[in-house]
């Protein structure tokens, strides 16, 4: 996969270009890492018919946002493994911590909020929005949510980062994932959604002290008001 547009003059195997959408919790989580490591890379707005363009899949085949552009014109797809590269690439400074088992607890945090939580919490949304609302399904899949949450919790300690005290990789996953969280609970009408979950519950506030994460939360919230809007003129 390459990319045949002009390049800024970087490093080599710089990242130049993130084709990203401002609510995609899963671009987010690379920006929250660019923004982290002052990177400069150029974020823009992916084409309004990428999940269809030819163009598009060219460079991702998968047909998904986000895709980052490195400067030899290599398309680097998928969340994960983008924000890998860039802690590969760009070590400094580290978001992952140094010892073995350390960074297992920071893998294993990414992997519960993306595998279990994520999961089950996006299915909602399409069951809440529904014209004629499956009740039944819906309180099951808060019941697959609320299970989810439980097994996060506890890797988590109450106005904290996701691991230790500053900034790692799995914060690049709690951020977006507690903003979209915090948006079920509005269209669900559901604010008591994390009153057994007090760690997930005030994450929001770490995300947003931090310069970096409330970078990211902000691009989210700005997002989020062009989808709305765009949702009323659609009806």
């Amino acid at each position: 996969m390459r990319y045949d547009g002009s390049s800024k003059q970087n490093r080599e195997g710089m990242p130049v270009k993130l084709y990203s959408l401002p609510l995609s919790p899963f671009a987010a989580r690379v920006r929250a890492v660019i923004h982290a490591k002052d990177l400069d890379v150029e974020i823009v707005q992916a084409p309004a018919d990428w999940a269809r363009s030819p163009d598009y899949r060219a460079l991702n085949p998968l047909g998904r946002v986000p895709v980052l552009i490195l400067d030899d014109g290599t398309a680097l797809p998928e969340s994960g493994v983008i924000v890998e590269y860039l802690e590969d690439a760009f070590p400094s400074p580290p978001l992952r911590p140094t010892g073995a088992a350390d960074r297992a607890r920071v893998r294993l945090i990414t992997q519960i909020a993306e595998n279990y939580v994520t999961t089950a919490m996006m299915p909602l949304f399409g069951l809440l929005d529904a014209k004629h609302r499956d009740h039944a399904a819906v309180s099951a899949q808060f019941a697959k949510f609320d299970e989810a949450l439980g097994q996060l919790e506890p890797l988590l300690a109450p106005g904290r980062y996701a691991f230790g005290d500053r900034l790692t990789t799995a914060d690049a996953w709690l951020t977006p994932m507690r903003f979209a969280i915090g948006g079920l609970m509005a269209f669900a009408g559901r604010p008591d959604l994390l009153a057994d979950h007090p760690a997930i519950a005030g994450y929001d506030a770490v995300a947003k002290a931090d310069p970096h994460l409330g970078q990211v939360w902000t691009e989210m919230e700005e997002g989020l008001k062009l989808f709305m809007s765009r949702r009323a003129v659609e009806g």
